[in-house]
């Protein structure tokens, strides 16, 4: 019960902020966005738009999780430096149920966009079709690669600020532009802010499957960057600036 607890916690403090503003406006932009694309570009190649829309989602997703844990974890400094999670017994439930929220959330906002995107192409009757599993099979790759985005930004948030946590949200997006262009091989696809793009790069050249072990260890260092996370919050006594 003290994770469904926290987890609902969660919810109630979400609740006179933007919070669900943001994760609702932004797939709604976005959609729109590509939609305008659709329409502009009706005589290129359904599989370069696709290809376009993906690439531009999972450039965009590092920085967008970078702004929301980083506000997030200020509203909780804001509210009680922190000592409202430091103060409880068992505080990694309570790290686990803010990363539970934020990532659910992350993942309705993701797939929300592609919805109104796939309703919007048929209503409209836009010259182009989508493979519907393509883009399912994208989506839930990009919200799998980008887990670690959040226990990371959870760690910076909370140990070095906001400020921190933007600027490396944005030097990940950048990286994301980079190996958009470029092809990682071997020991480089480990590298986490290059996961989401790469999955995105197999699945539409359709040798999703030919990574099965590299989709293991991405799985596997996932869980270990959590449990780590999890270790050193339960042990994080809060900023030298509030000690």
């Amino acid at each position: 019960m003290g994770f469904i607890y926290a987890v609902r916690s969660e919810q109630e403090k979400k609740k006179h902020t933007p919070f669900w503003a943001i994760h609702f406006c932004v797939p709604v932009i976005g959609a729109l966005l590509f939609l305008v694309y659709y329409f502009l570009y009706g005589s290129t190649a359904d599989s370069k738009k696709l290809k376009m829309i993906l690439e531009l989602t999972t450039m965009i997703f590092p920085l967008l999780i970078s702004v929301i844990v980083g506000l997030n974890v200020a509203l909780e400094e804001k509210a009680s430096h922190f000592q409202t999670l430091l103060a409880v017994p068992n505080r990694h439930k309570n790290m686990l149920a803010k990363l539970t929220y934020l990532y659910g959330s992350g993942i309705f906002a993701l797939f929300f966009l592609f919805l109104i995107f796939v309703i919007g192409i048929h209503f409209l009757e836009i010259t182009g079709t989508v493979p519907l599993g393509t883009l399912i099979g994208a989506a839930a790759g990009i919200a799998f690669c980008n887990l670690i985005i959040y226990i990371f930004h959870l760690f910076l948030s909370f140990k070095f600020g906001l400020g921190l946590s933007l600027f490396w949200g944005v030097f990940e997006s950048l990286q994301c532009i980079l190996y958009s262009n470029i092809e990682l091989k071997g020991i480089t696809r480990y590298i986490p802010f290059s996961w989401s793009m790469n999955w995105v790069q197999d699945i539409l050249s359709r040798q999703i499957f030919n990574y099965g072990t590299e989709k293991i260890w991405i799985a596997a260092l996932t869980t270990g960057g959590l449990l780590l996370t999890l270790l050193w919050f339960s042990h994080w006594e809060g900023r030298k600036n509030y000690e």
